[in-house]
């Protein structure tokens, strides 16, 4: 099986960025936990302009998603935790919902798996073989990537969602020597 890590498309101009959070905010939007004091909304702020655009995924500051690609996420891994995501600009007084996106976590990093001193991601390679969730995020790894499996990727691409981009990730080969 072939996956593939979710992107924001950087092409986009003009499209909202939220404001940055705490790395203790981003920690507890990420987190899954069926407290309900952490399933209650986030909320973001943005600043609109006449030409703004509303993508259907924002990679940072934590993975948001659209209501209609969560609508089409939610067909491949149903029962999967979401949190709410209030994007607003104060100014113009517009608010639009995102779900913040916390699949399960899977361990399937291979060997050959290299990493900077500092424990971040250099060059990432999965396990073969491994049986992975169509969506799903890599047990140990600092970024919260999102990865995805090649039916939910031609199912993503299908469709006329704005700002994602897929990169093809790396498998080992069946004898183990990386391809």
């Amino acid at each position: 099986m072939r996956y593939y890590r979710l992107r924001m498309d950087d092409r986009i101009k003009h499209r909202i960025e939220p404001v940055p959070l705490s790395s203790l905010s981003i920690k507890s939007g990420m987190q899954m936990t069926l407290s309900q004091e952490e399933d209650a909304p986030l909320f973001l702020a943005i600043q609109l302009h006449s030409q703004s655009m509303f993508p259907d995924f924002l990679e940072y500051p934590v993975p948001l998603v659209s209501n209609r690609m969560k609508a089409l996420l939610e067909k491949y891994r149903p029962g999967m935790e979401w949190r709410a995501a209030i994007l607003t600009d104060f100014k113009v007084a517009r608010q639009e919902v995102y779900w913040v996106l916390r699949p399960p976590k899977e361990e399937c990093l291979s060997d050959s798996t290299e990493r900077y001193p500092d424990q971040t991601l250099k060059h990432l390679v999965l396990q073969h073989g491994k049986a992975m969730s169509p969506i799903f995020q890599i047990a140990g790894l600092m970024e919260p990537y999102i990865f995805i499996n090649l039916a939910l990727a031609e199912s993503l691409l299908r469709r006329p969602f704005i700002g994602i981009r897929l990169e093809r990730v790396e498998m080992d080969s069946k004898e183990g020597t990386g391809s």
